[in-house]
């Protein structure tokens, strides 16, 4: 009697132990798939880098050629991306790593062709715009490195100046960004659900935990 008791005490605490120890493990897997980053998140973490880009102007070198247009590489995402196995796009490069099935990729290839006819009009008019304020600035940097040359300023008011039309150029650049953030974010916005809904919820978790780093 007293052996059927133990024995029933054991049962007991082993299914006591194994059952926390499921609990646990759900709990655990909950949580990292609550964790990964929303479609919203997604948008908002591109946007700021978008926004941070460092803008290049060469400091006092009037032959410098400015490259403002710069975007956060997963803006740039194609279609074809998937052919290429050397410098792979990261957008692209997080979805292989979740392994999609073909009919996955099949319908990710869709949406980012879609894509890619929304945003390449938004790049070609932002080309064009920053391709103006360029033109401008180094026209203003070349006017005063003319100073110079012909005795009408020396090397120490040059540099303020120079330094000066930068702080100008930054700031009209930033500016640019700002205003044209959500003209690339909604296109964007749109891939991310397409990709949301085609990946499942494991898939989504690592494609977006991936993304985010």
């Amino acid at each position: 009697m007293k052996n059927i008791a133990c024995n029933r005490i054991f049962t007991l605490i082993t299914f006591l132990v194994f059952a926390s120890a499921l609990l646990i493990s759900c709990n655990k897997e909950s949580i990292e798939i609550n964790n990964n980053e929303t479609v919203e998140g997604l948008v908002e973490q591109a946007a700021q880098q978008y926004l941070n880009t460092p803008v290049a102007t060469g400091g006092d070198d009037e032959n410098y050629s400015l490259n403002n247009s710069e975007l956060p590489q997963v803006y740039l995402a194609t279609s074809s991306g998937f052919d290429t196995k050397a410098n792979v796009n990261p957008l692209i490069g997080c979805i292989k790593s979740v392994k999609p099935t073909e009919n996955q990729v099949l319908e990710i290839r869709k949406a980012l062709s879609l894509y890619e006819d929304h945003i390449q009009i938004i790049l070609k008019n932002q080309r064009e715009a920053l391709s103006k304020m360029e033109e401008r600035f180094i026209a203003a940097k070349k006017e005063l490195m003319n100073l110079v040359r012909l005795g009408n300023t020396d090397r120490n008011e040059l540099e303020k100046k120079i330094k000066a039309l930068n702080a100008e150029f930054e700031k009209a650049v930033r500016a640019f960004r700002e205003k044209n953030g959500a003209a690339l974010s909604g296109p964007y916005k749109k891939l991310m659900s397409d990709i949301e809904r085609v990946l499942d919820k494991r898939q989504w978790a690592e494609f977006s935990k991936c993304l985010s780093r």
